[in-house]
C-alpha cells in the first residue's frame, strides 16, 4: 500500500520538536554548570595562572587602589638594588611573573613595546619575577627571549610577593605619580588595555 506524504509529516515535526527541546536543555544545562556564554565585548575576562596561598603573609595593610603603593626593594638580575622608592614622581608599572607563566608570556611583548615607547616621558615598569617559584637560568632565557629592558627584579625570598598578597600570574598594579595606586589587574592584559592603563598614570 502507497504512504501518502502527508502522513509522515506530523512524525518529521515531531522530530523537530524533539530536537529543538534537546538543544534548550542542553544550553540550560551548559549555562548552570558553566555560566552564560562569553561575549565579545567582555574584553576584561582575566587569563592568569593561580599561585599557591604563601607560607606566610605580610603584616602590612594589602595593597588597594586609590592607597599608596607599599615601598620594596629588590635585587636586579644584573645585582643592583632597586627599590620602589627611587621613583618618586614617575609612574610605575610593577608587574609580577614567572618563566612558566603562559598568560605572562602572552602579555609581555605587549608591555616591553610600551616601556620603549613611554621610557622617555618618565615611565617605570619593575618586572618582578617570582624568583621562589621560578629558577635564575629560566628566567635569563625568557629575559634575553622577549628583549626585556626595564629592571628585573628578583623576589628570592618572596617577600614582595607576600607584600602584594600574590595569588595569580600575571599581576600588574599600576602606581601614578604621587605613588598612589591607579589600578591592580590580575591576568594577561590585551594591547588597548595596557595602552588605556599606562595613559592613565602618565597624566
Amino acid at each position: 500500500m502507497t504512504v501518502e506524504p502527508a502522513a509522515r509529516r506530523p512524525h518529521g515535526r515531531w522530530l523537530v520538536g524533539v530536537l529543538i527541546v534537546s538543544v534548550g536543555l542542553g544550553l540550560g544545562f551548559g549555562w548552570l554548570l558553566f555560566g552564560p556564554p562569553a561575549l565579545g565585548s567582555q574584553t576584561e575576562t582575566p587569563l592568569f595562572t593561580t599561585l599557591p596561598a604563601p607560607a606566610h603573609v605580610s603584616s602590612a595593610p594589602a595593597p588597594v587602589a586609590n592607597a599608596p603603593a607599599p615601598e620594596f626593594s629588590l635585587m636586579s638580575l644584573d645585582g643592583s638594588p632597586v627599590s620602589l622608592s627611587q621613583f618618586s614622581g614617575q609612574p610605575v608599572l610593577i608587574n609580577f611573573w614567572a618563566s612558566w607563566c603562559p598568560p605572562c608570556r602572552l602579555e609581555m611583548p605587549d608591555l616591553v613595546k610600551d616601556y620603549e615607547a613611554h621610557q622617555a616621558e618618565g615611565f617605570v615598569l619593575l618586572g618582578i619575577n617570582v624568583t621562589s617559584q621560578d629558577s635564575l637560568p629560566d628566567v635569563r632565557a625568557f629575559v634575553k627571549e622577549f628583549g626585556m629592558t626595564f629592571p628585573v627584579l628578583l623576589d628570592e625570598a618572596g617577600t614582595v610577593e607576600s607584600l602584594y598578597r600574590l595569588r595569580g600570574l600575571p599581576l600588574s598594579v599600576f602606581v601614578d605619580r604621587q605613588g598612589i595606586i591607579s589600578r591592580i589587574n590580575i591576568g594577561a592584559m590585551s594591547a588597548d588595555q595596557i595602552d588605556k592603563y599606562i595613559g592613565e598614570i602618565l597624566k
